[in-house]
């Protein structure tokens, strides 16, 4: 089950996602999604193949963790968090 969540919850990060995207960067926002890393690890981890997904990796976590201040707002409507947390 969990892959199968973690298959839907990139998909919907897709916005976010560089294509394609480094089987590190892969393996670390896995572990992200699964609820294994914190964001700020996944935040410091997710870009070091290339220093370009450090965009990415801030759109990411502003999609999934409610807490995280991001670098650069995203729009409401495409993050995964209630619109009031924004």
């Amino acid at each position: 089950m969990g892959a199968i969540c973690i298959a839907m919850d990139i998909a919907r990060l897709g916005f976010c996602l560089p294509v394609p995207l480094h089987p590190f960067s892969q393996a670390v926002l896995e572990l992200y999604l699964a609820g294994r890393m914190p964001t700020s690890e996944f935040r410091r981890w997710f870009h070091m193949p290339n220093s370009t997904y450090l965009m990415a990796s801030d759109c990411i976590a502003q999609m999934v963790d409610p807490s995280y201040i991001p670098e650069t707002r995203l729009p409401s409507s495409i993050t995964m968090r209630p619109l009031d947390s924004i």
